[in-house]
């Protein structure tokens, strides 16, 4: 009745789909769990940072994840060790939800990140297997357009599963998600770094390979640019349950429909990188998006610090800054990817560890600041965006110099 699956072509829409699902891991699990911090920390009788922590070990797994996992997809191929991630991730997913202390679940969502970190780093792997220049920045944005669609989706859900089934529920939800994406690896995702391509050798001097990379000042610009725009978002994540709740008094059922309208200005901002990138070039479109994120955030702290509280006058600001995010991630990966072909996936992994460790370090900064959620929230936001202009001015000033041009 039915004929056999075929991979995903190259060039089709099934393609893009099955890189921003698997990409979407590290989202989804963010966005789903965050309407139940207040649950689990009642549950667990454990304070407000102590819940926040479990988002930030989370980030650092994923950090430390992609550094592991971008020598191996360029050792071993993409696919095996996207298996392995997957199912390491649906492991420490039930290690989760079978929790009943909060050291179990620091635990388990530090395991969780680490096999999250697969699905980003081979993704962007595989971006660069098949496109380069300005058509992989075009194929990451729609590549992150899908991905956008967990934390689009994810909050909502999030919120009614916490409120009517409870927090373990939503563990139930993640493992069901690995178990889904094992199927669609194993079906329809081909192998796009096939044995003749692969160095062969030994995963020390894999390894190696992230010297030259760190040594780069140009690829450093990039991370830094790319890392500090997800600083600012994770920062937004950490805050936006206490601020939507305690500030603004917004209910834990609505928390997910407002925490998705601001992932909506994510959706825009990829939309538009898409169909922009072609015609001006990665560079410029990275400049662009940082200066905007630099400007919402700069609109956000004179708002909060003449004494501005209030949700509508608040959120148009936050919408522009975080819309923002995918503009700069994908013109990011596509700078970082073009420069180095040869290693494509040990500078997915930088990016990535870049990407996470500086969220893990803001969503720290802002579980153990006490200034208010508001303020923590928007003070951090700020910092790391001007940072990310820093690095951009650093970019541009490296590529005007011809010893630098890749």
């Amino acid at each position: 009745m039915f004929g056999p699956i075929k991979p995903a072509r190259p060039d089709g829409v099934a393609m893009i789909i099955i890189l921003g699902v698997i990409t979407a891991f590290a989202p989804l699990s963010i966005d789903l769990y965050l309407p139940s911090l207040p649950l689990i920390e009642a549950d667990l009788g454990v304070s407000a940072g102590l819940t926040q922590l479990s988002l930030a070990l989370f980030f650092v797994g994923l950090a430390l994840g992609q550094f592991v996992y971008g020598p191996l997809a360029d050792r071993y191929g993409r696919r095996r060790p996207l298996l392995a991630g997957i199912l390491m991730y649906g492991a420490a997913t039930l290690i989760c939800g079978f929790a009943t202390g909060i050291e179990a679940l620091l635990v388990g969502r530090l395991i969780q990140g680490f096999g999250a970190a697969a699905g980003p780093v081979i993704a962007r792997a595989v971006v660069r297997d098949l496109y380069s220049g300005r058509r992989a920045a075009r194929m990451m944005s729609f590549v992150i357009l899908v991905m956008t669609m967990a934390p689009l989706i994810a909050p909502v859900l999030g919120g009614w599963i916490s409120s009517q089934l409870g927090w373990r529920a939503v563990f139930a939800v993640l493992a069901l998600f690995a178990v889904i994406c094992t199927a669609m690896l194993l079906i329809a995702l081909h192998e796009t770094h096939p044995p003749a391509r692969r160095p062969d050798d030994r995963l020390r001097r894999l390894f190696a390979a992230y010297g030259p990379i760190l040594r780069d000042p140009v690829s450093l610009a990039y991370l830094g640019a790319g890392g500090m725009a997800f600083a600012a978002l994770f920062a937004y994540v950490a805050g936006s349950p206490f601020v939507y709740t305690e500030v603004f008094g917004v209910s834990q059922a609505q928390f997910g429909y407002f925490f998705a309208l601001n992932v909506v200005g994510l959706l825009i901002g990829n939309l538009t990188n898409g169909q922009l990138v072609m015609r001006y070039g990665h560079r410029r479109m990275l400049s662009t998006g940082v200066l905007i994120m630099a400007s919402a955030t700069a609109a956000l702290v004179a708002l909060v610090a003449s004494g501005v509280t209030a949700q509508w006058l608040i959120t148009p600001p936050l919408f522009v800054a975080l819309g923002t995010v995918g503009i700069i991630a994908a013109n990011t990966v596509a700078g970082l990817l073009d420069r180095y072909p040869d290693h494509a996936g040990a500078a997915s992994a930088l990016f990535g560890v870049a990407q996470f460790s500086l969220g893990a370090a803001s969503a720290a900064l802002v579980g153990v600041i006490s200034a208010g959620p508001l303020v923590t929230m928007v003070g951090v936001m700020a910092v790391t965006a001007t940072l990310a202009l820093a690095a951009v001015s650093a970019l541009w000033h490296q590529q005007r110099r011809p010893a630098s041009v890749a």
